[in-house]
């Protein structure tokens, strides 16, 4: 399959997918903290292959003593809080740097401002593929976002790594259409069906009212939690949507969705827009049982809606770094310690976005160690291979696993968390949602 094929499968798969809808315990600390069980699955084969490219080079970006590494995301605008991305990576770097780098190298990062714009992402890769000559992309913020970028590289005949993006967009995890690009985060369907279990198991009766983004974002959770919870009493009752580049706030909408008289609420929401809403929920006096996303979880937005956060509930791959609970996990007490040795201020060291650059920054780094070579399409088939990794601040008891061939989500468990008294505190024990994540997913 050439890579001009390639773009033509991405494309349709997109397409549809828009009809029909729209990071710890067992690692080896003497390795930088990356963990240290990284293996190939048996009977992995290329899923990323030279032959997709018409344009290969394969080591660009390795020349000398460095591994040069792009990023794009929001550093201005309504979602500039996802600029704390950068800064975990960089601590991370610095961390991994200070301990050995990678095969001898250090890791360099060139992050650009996007302010949450695909044509400005699209931008910003022409320009650290093509002038800055990076390896790869990592922790690249926002589902539009890596689809500019991705069919920015399918036009071009580029085969570059695009790792641990920062969506659980799971049009994302088919290597048979794109094997270039991985999720970093879990899946929103996974979150999607988590919820929906959640209310068989509490509320097997609910009356649903979902307020969702009109974008890619937004109609993951929704197409995936109609789909959880077919053959269920639980109903959809009302249903908004809003644009989240033009409108910080959908009052309007909560207003609408609270004259359902729905007891359950999905909010398919991230950024500023999602604390904002809690707040109209409170202010109406509307009381739902109320899902935030895992992206809106921070303790940065979670202060933004103060106490019309209470009882909302999210669910975790990672530890809360903000969590006294978790302040001696020892993936919590490396990230605190050597973070702040390199540039991470107290309060970067309780936010949630910042350890999400600090979990994809360890996840590049055992990724490069554990890839055979230095090479964009060894990096890549390591990426859709791995067995029980364990690395940065994933949950204990938690462990990656990718087979592209069939299973190509890394994170397919999740833990309940409730906001209670300002803080995130855990509900119940690590479930595995392997099973149904695949049946919604085709895998």
């Amino acid at each position: 399959m050439t890579r001009g094929s390639t773009v033509r499968r991405l494309g349709a798969v997109l397409l549809a997918l828009g009809l029909v809808a729209a990071a710890c315990g067992g690692r080896d600390d003497s390795d930088s903290g990356s963990g240290s069980e990284t293996t190939e699955a048996s009977g992995s084969k290329d899923l990323a292959t030279t032959a997709d490219c018409t344009n290969y080079n394969g080591t660009q970006g390795t020349e000398g003593n460095v591994i040069k590494i792009g990023n794009s995301l929001p550093r201005s605008g309504t979602f500039k809080v996802f600029d704390e991305v950068r800064a975990g990576i960089e601590a991370y770097f610095g961390f991994a740097n200070a301990n050995g780098g990678v095969q001898g190298k250090q890791l360099q990062l060139t992050s650009l401002d996007d302010a949450y714009l695909p044509e400005r992402t699209r931008a910003n890769v022409e320009t650290l593929t093509g002038t800055d000559g990076v390896f790869a992309l990592l922790g690249v913020v926002g589902t539009e976002n890596n689809k500019a970028a991705q069919q920015y590289f399918a036009e071009k005949g580029l085969c570059v790594p695009n790792l641990a993006v920062a969506t659980g967009f799971p049009g994302f995890g088919d290597p048979s259409t794109d094997p270039w690009i991985i999720n970093g985060l879990p899946n929103y369907a996974l979150e999607s069906i988590a919820f929906a279990d959640y209310l068989k198991q509490n509320q097997p009766n609910a009356k649903v009212a979902i307020l969702a983004q009109n974008d890619s974002f937004g109609e993951s959770y929704v197409t995936a939690f109609k789909k959880a919870i077919e053959g269920t009493k639980i109903t959809v009752v009302g249903e908004e949507t809003f644009d989240p580049r033009t409108a910080e706030n959908a009052s309007g909408q909560v207003t609408t969705l609270k004259a359902t008289n729905a007891d359950a609420l999905l909010l398919g929401v991230t950024s500023i827009p999602c604390p904002n809403a809690l707040k109209s929920v409170k202010d109406s006096g509307w009381t739902p049982t109320t899902y935030v996303t895992l992206t809106c979880s921070s303790k940065v937005l979670m202060s933004l809606a103060g106490d019309a956060s209470e009882g909302a509930i999210s669910t975790r791959a990672t530890y809360d770094p903000a969590d006294p609970a978790s302040a001696n996990e020892a993936g919590v007490k490396e990230f605190k310690s050597e973070g702040a040795k390199y540039g991470l201020s107290a309060a970067q060291l309780d936010d949630l976005n910042v350890a999400a650059g600090w979990n994809f920054g360890a996840y590049l780094t055992q990724l490069l160690k554990a890839s055979p070579e230095l090479d964009r399409a060894k990096v890549m088939n390591t990426a859709w291979f791995q067995k029980d990794v364990s690395f940065g601040m994933n949950l204990q008891g938690l462990t990656w696993n990718t087979n592209g061939t069939d299973d190509p989500f890394g994170y397919e468990q999740l833990q309940f968390v409730k906001r209670t008294g300002g803080a995130w505190v855990p509900q119940g024990d690590i479930v595995d949602y392997s099973d149904q994540l695949r049946e919604q997913t085709g895998g």
